[in-house]
């Protein structure tokens, strides 16, 4: 049987997962049982205010009680139901970021095992020489893209038409987990201002009810999903290259470009090596195809476009 290595991404998972299981669970257990009780105590006190309206000859003792349950329920009903939507707020939220993590987990561990499938190696390639070719010697041996990251943020796709450079699943993850948080709040919110409240919803209101609910994380998903979409097309058939707002056909390519950059880290993250994938053209322009921090990853895409494409690659640094 084979042992589960330490760094596993499943032993990332525990730790939510107890987090879940031995504090929020039996904290969510007892708020939901404190608030079903004041639920049945709020069900009697409404049974007990329509008994004493349908009395005809209601004593002082009646009339006292009356009034105290007509101030009361109103009350107790708004601020009840106030606490129902915040309950389904943060189940909502926790659902989400239980959808998240077990998303990254699956795709960390699926993207393992596809690196280390052996369709995955770098078999008997050979680089060209940049040097001996006067467009290697003319162009910039500078990173296109000034960020990075250490992982592998980016992958290389077959689609119908025929592939794809797109962010990976780990990161859409991410994406549609902000979307997911703000959407759950946003919807509440409106639902629950129209359950609870008797003047209209102006625009300034509805306003400051979005940005002060989900909004904010609701357009950071929506920003996130649209820079996470795909970057590079290539159509095999039509024989071309969408980069952006560029088509270059495939006879326009001359070869491709890899290399290594170093990515200073912030106070709150450690320094890491990143690579590029870059297309360059007859002209001696470059275009950005892959740029993300899984080394293997990169080379083994850059095989496989490079046969696509019937170019050489040009390499500073990432062997």
């Amino acid at each position: 049987m084979k042992k589960m290595s330490y760094k596993s991404p499943w032993f990332f998972l525990l730790i939510p997962l107890c987090i879940v299981f031995f504090v929020l669970g039996p904290e969510l257990e007892g708020k939901y049982k404190r608030y079903t009780e004041k639920q049945l105590v709020l069900q009697g006190d409404i049974h007990k205010l329509d008994s004493l309206r349908q009395l005809k000859y209601p004593t002082s003792k009646d009339k006292h009680l009356l009034q105290k349950l007509e101030i009361r329920v109103p009350i107790h009903t708004k601020v009840y139901g106030k606490e129902k939507f915040l309950y389904f707020k943060i189940g909502g939220m926790l659902l989400v970021f239980m959808f998240m993590g077990m998303g990254m987990v699956v795709t960390s561990y699926v993207s393992k095992k596809k690196k280390n499938s052996p369709k995955n190696k770098l078999v008997n390639f050979t680089f060209d020489d940049y040097k001996d070719d006067v467009i290697g010697k003319r162009i910039s041996w500078d990173a296109i893209e000034s960020s990075g990251s250490n992982f592998a943020s980016e992958t290389f796709k077959k689609t119908s038409i025929g592939y794809k450079i797109t962010s990976s699943s780990f990161t859409k993850f991410f994406a549609w987990g902000f979307l997911l948080v703000g959407l759950n709040y946003v919807v509440l919110s409106f639902y629950e201002y129209y359950q609870f409240n008797t003047s209209p919803l102006t625009f300034m209101k509805g306003g400051k009810l979005f940005f002060t609910s989900g909004g904010p994380f609701l357009l950071i998903g929506c920003f996130l999903i649209l820079l996470f979409s795909p970057k590079v097309y290539i159509h095999s058939r039509k024989r071309k290259i969408i980069i952006g707002d560029q088509s270059i056909c495939f006879k326009q390519v001359y070869a491709l470009q890899a290399l290594q950059k170093f990515i200073e880290g912030g106070s709150s993250r450690g320094s890491y090596f990143s690579y590029e994938l870059n297309l360059v053209t007859k002209n001696g322009d470059r275009f950005n195809l892959l740029n993300h921090g899984d080394k293997e990853y990169l080379l083994s895409d850059m095989v496989k476009i490079s046969k696509l494409l019937h170019v050489p690659v040009w390499n500073q640094g990432v062997v």
